[in-house]
């Protein structure tokens, strides 16, 4: 007899989701189901609006990496305003809109990596529920606790000081932005009282990579093994196909690292990027038309980048 297993809610994750897997008659799992439960439809709440309200309103689908739905409104806005892609913007509204995203992506790895993965790293995959988690982390480990705490508020102050709040900020507009960022914020990101300045967050960054590193060695095995398995990658690469996080051309390879996707224009992304809807998911599910829905899906985020770019244009993380 099949039966149907289901996990609800997944934990530690970014937004809410249920696992369902399903299993046949001879006890082989035929299919595992990740199901977005939060109904989105902002494709549809735009409509009508005026569009200088995309940025605001967009951003809205998520609270903890709002700053990417908001650029991505902005810099399709620029191009309607004739500002142009990323290229057109002024040098100063480029890098205000690169030190937003920066700050977002900072905050949201913090998160990502003390809080939500740290705790199998510190207790183990199979470890007591009750413990694995980051209370469990800070009752046993409370520096490791403190550092994850403030290297996301450290990026959420950037976020801050150049979106105008710390979540759903109003920063970006059409051709540019609309705030400064003062030289007193400056040099307090910069030479702030410890820890919150840049030369410590770097200095905690390579601790939390040291720690990282520490649990690959006495875990490799299991590490190397898990969550392994063929698919492409997808990301934005800069022309000279170095890693980019705000501006560039789309790039896939496959599993094999051979090219897939050549530098396209990510503005011509719906020539080469088709979405199936499932009934059983409010996620869509992208692929590359050439490939087919079966042979096209992809990956995207910090592996995929590492996948795809040539090299990393800042000297320490490459």
């Amino acid at each position: 007899m099949s039966k149907k297993i289901t996990i609800e809610p997944v934990t530690r994750v970014e937004g809410h989701g249920k696992v369902t897997i399903h299993i046949d008659a001879q006890g082989n799992i035929q299919q595992s189901r990740l199901h977005i439960v939060e109904f989105r439809g902002f494709e549809r709440f735009v409509q009508g609006r005026p569009y200088w309200e995309a940025p605001v309103l967009v951003q809205r689908l998520c609270g903890i990496c709002p700053v990417s739905h908001h650029l991505a409104a902005a810099k399709a806005l620029d191009v309607i305003v004739g500002a142009g892609t990323g290229d057109g913007l002024t040098p100063t509204g480029e890098k205000m809109r690169r030190l937003m995203h920066y700050g977002q992506v900072f905050q949201s790895h913090s998160l990502h990596f003390f809080h939500l993965s740290a705790p199998d790293f510190l207790f183990g995959i199979d470890g007591d529920v009750a413990t694995r988690n980051i209370i469990g982390i800070a009752l046993t480990n409370p520096e490791l606790a403190v550092q994850g705490v403030m290297m996301r508020k450290f990026g959420q102050e950037i976020i801050r000081a150049t979106a105008g709040k710390k979540i759903h900020g109003t920063g970006a507009i059409p051709g540019g932005i609309n705030k400064h960022l003062t030289i007193d914020e400056r040099d307090e990101f910069l030479k702030g009282a410890d820890p919150l300045n840049a030369d410590k967050m770097v200095s905690w960054a390579q601790d939390a990579l040291d720690f990282f590193k520490g649990y690959y060695l006495a875990n490799k095995d299991f590490v190397d093994n898990f969550s392994h398995f063929p698919s492409n990658h997808l990301s934005l690469v800069r022309k000279d196909g170095a890693l980019d996080l705000y501006h560039g051309v789309l790039r896939a390879v496959d599993s094999e690292g051979r090219k897939i996707l050549h530098d396209v224009d990510y503005q011509e992304y719906d020539k080469y990027i088709e979405e199936e809807v499932k009934s059983w998911s409010y996620m869509k599910f992208p692929y590359l038309k050439e490939h087919g829905k079966d042979k096209g899906w992809y990956r995207v985020g910090p592996l995929a980048r590492l996948n795809t770019a040539d090299f990393i244009p800042s000297p320490l993380a490459q």
